[in-house]
């Protein structure tokens, strides 16, 4: 994995001097390798609305399967207690997705985006696409991580790695750092162990 550095300076500083904030975007070939990655992360404390994690190996028809699910399990808390073959199909649906988004993803907000994909967490990135899907036709987002990251000032040459890897059915993730625990440098630690093909550094 490789770390392109765009910052002169990545260090907090104390004192009425700004602090920089760096923004780490990471890219994974294999999206349960990105996930096992945002669980590590997570271990330490990493608030929610400082990551951001999109899928594109989602596809409608599991997120729907996984959206009834929920309604039928929140109706059988709330006393109903029937049960269809709809009802199976749409809870064996629920579990498949519940594969992906398992552990201590479980509890990140969760959004499908069409076409993007899963979208998970609180942060810019997953902020910046949920905004996208409530105001603009599904088409219309078809760029939305590529856009964002060009906004961002990602170089065109890495943007077009992202956009290869979730083209593929991988993964993008993009820390705010420091947050929690985590700081930079365990932050570049967890995303090579889980084999991030590249992570760029903005800040």
């Amino acid at each position: 994995m490789m770390f392109y550095v765009h910052t002169e300076e990545l260090s907090r500083v104390s004192g009425s001097e700004e602090a920089t904030m760096p923004i780490v975007y990471a890219s994974f070939a294999e999206a349960a390798d990105a996930e096992k990655a945002a669980g590590a992360l997570l271990d330490y404390e990493m608030k929610e609305e400082d990551l951001s994690f999109v899928r594109a190996d989602v596809d409608e028809d599991q997120w729907r399967s996984y959206d009834e699910g929920k309604d039928l399990e929140q109706d059988a808390k709330g006393g109903i207690s029937t049960t269809t073959g709809a009802d199976a199909g749409a809870g064996a649906g629920k579990g498949a997705l519940v594969g992906l988004v398992a552990g201590a993803l479980a509890g990140l907000a969760m959004l499908w985006v069409p076409p993007v994909g899963l979208v998970l967490g609180g942060g810019a990135l997953s902020t910046a696409l949920a905004g996208a899907a409530g105001a603009t036709a599904a088409g219309a987002i078809a760029g939305g991580v590529t856009g964002y990251l060009k906004d961002q000032g990602v170089s065109p040459d890495h943007i077009q790695q992202f956009e290869d890897h979730l083209e593929a059915g991988g993964a993008v993730l993009e820390l705010r750092l420091p947050s929690g625990e985590l700081d930079l440098a365990t932050a570049q630690e967890i995303l090579a162990k889980y084999n991030a093909t590249q992570a760029v550094v903005e800040g």
